[in-house]
């Protein structure tokens, strides 16, 4: 499953989440890429989560933002979590008349370090307020003059209030930011756009006009790992990935990984793991 809630917003159903719906979507320790947009408010306990190939413990009265195509793993939530999740996709986005900066808006959501940020008591209080106002609004009747409108412009007004609550926050994060943070992000952006093809540390120094060593020194001080542990979590966590898919053969999953062969991949796949591919498949 590679999506958090398949609601339909212009049907009776509401396009909000609970726990509850969350905890039957989604499975702990298995790696997923969301098909949505999802802005999570954790009301009560803490989330554990890797994002970005790091990992984050997610606190109470924080928004989480989950980016379409992008790879998350939950590593475990509290006993004690409450949460409540809108979810949508770009093409909503666009239907509901959000088309000439749409992708502006989400790339404003992808430029972040970090997935989440802690918001103030009245933040949160409008926030669960404008929520609340969506729920009701989508499950009223259908037959009142101005439905749809309704439904509309009360989900974008929850939309733009979570992307205005993340600019804020980045921005302020960004800001803070010191130089080995800014090449440690920097780093893992590229990764994301090459990992699948080079897996070499050389690649992503000379790229970022630093020496292999600085390279992998710095990301150990701020994340701790070097730049070698991220592209090898990056690959295996992809190779994950595509092993659900059980349309691809392992040679046409070591195929996409850019592997000489599947015998190359199936040994680094049981170094990193201690399974082969198609036992951890079979594991499935």
């Amino acid at each position: 499953m590679n999506s958090f809630g398949n609601t339909d917003f212009l049907t009776n159903d509401v396009p909000v989440f609970t726990e509850k719906e969350m905890s039957q979507t989604i499975e702990i320790g298995k790696v997923y890429r969301p098909a949505k947009f999802n802005v999570i408010l954790l009301k009560q306990g803490e989330i554990n989560l890797k994002f970005n190939l790091s990992d984050f413990i997610v606190k109470k009265n924080s928004l989480l933002f989950v980016l379409p195509n992008s790879v998350y793993e939950f590593s475990s939530f509290s006993s004690d979590i409450s949460l409540t999740g809108l979810t949508f996709s770009r093409d909503f986005l666009s239907w509901n008349g959000v088309r000439s900066n749409t992708s502006r808006l989400m790339e404003t959501f992808a430029s972040g370090f970090q997935p989440f940020y802690e918001i103030t008591p009245h933040e949160l209080t409008s926030y669960l307020q404008l929520i609340e106002i969506v729920m009701r609004t989508v499950a009223g009747d259908q037959d009142t003059p101005f439905a749809m409108e309704k439904k509309r412009h009360g989900f974008l007004t929850l939309f733009y209030e979570a992307a205005s609550l993340y600019r804020l926050y980045n921005t302020a994060y960004s800001v803070k930011m010191n130089r080995p943070q800014e090449l440690s992000l920097k780093f893992l952006r590229l990764l994301s756009k090459h990992f699948r093809e080079e897996r070499s540390v050389q690649f992503y120094a000379e790229h970022l006009f630093v020496t292999p060593r600085h390279l992998s020194q710095t990301l150990k001080e701020t994340t701790g790992r070097t730049a070698g542990e991220f592209i090898d979590r990056a690959v295996i966590m992809e190779a994950k990935l595509l092993l659900r898919d059980l349309s691809l053969s392992i040679g046409r999953v070591a195929e996409k990984l850019h592997f000489s062969d599947q015998f190359f991949f199936t040994k680094f796949f049981k170094k990193h793991t201690g399974l082969t591919p198609s036992q951890y498949r079979a594991a499935e």
